[in-house]
């Protein structure tokens, strides 16, 4: 039988316990982190929470649907159309490749679309506020759309314009 994604509701604060358990159960499964990046007394301290706290992607057919229902700890399955919502597996491939390379990722609602496909995007944004002339801060924003789950992903990176191009003048004029 054809397989494919659902995804599980878990009893709050459970969802690392079913994950642990489906794997246990040999079930593939997919609990989506986020990694935290905090900065507290000129020290990163790195964290992980569940991107969506109670629930847990598993990867299985129809008639192992009973076998996830039975597990302790899990709800039911999430629901469309009176069915449970399956999930494409670009979709579930894009999210795991977007949590990898990103972290503090911040999920938003949309509406959902099963029609659409799952896209990455990447934008700029220069920091015009910025005073000194001599550092700009490039904030690449970059927007992932899982339009069957009804979320977009946002993460952000940045980077100084001018890093590559430091130098001191006066040391190159003293050597000349």
């Amino acid at each position: 039988m054809n397989k494919n994604w659902y995804l599980v509701c878990t009893k709050p604060g459970r969802d690392k316990k079913v994950a642990a358990q489906l794997t246990k159960k040999k079930i593939e499964n997919y609990y989506p982190l986020n990694r935290i990046i905090k900065i507290e007394r000129n020290r990163a301290r790195i964290t992980f929470e569940p991107l969506f706290p109670s629930f847990v992607f598993v990867y299985i057919s129809e008639n192992e649907i009973t076998t996830i229902r039975n597990i302790d700890s899990v709800i039911n399955f999430m629901y469309w159309l009176e069915n449970p919502a399956v999930f494409k597996e670009d979709e579930i491939e894009t999210m795991r490749s977007f949590t990898t390379q990103f972290s503090n990722i911040t999920p938003h609602k949309i509406s959902v679309d099963g029609k659409e496909r799952a896209a990455a995007l990447r934008e700029y944004h220069n920091d015009l506020n910025n005073n000194d002339t001599t550092d700009t801060i490039i904030k690449d924003r970059y927007k992932l759309l899982l339009p069957s789950l009804g979320y977009t992903m946002m993460a952000e990176k940045e980077r100084l314009t001018n890093d590559v191009f430091k130098f001191n003048f006066d040391e190159i004029k003293s050597a000349s």
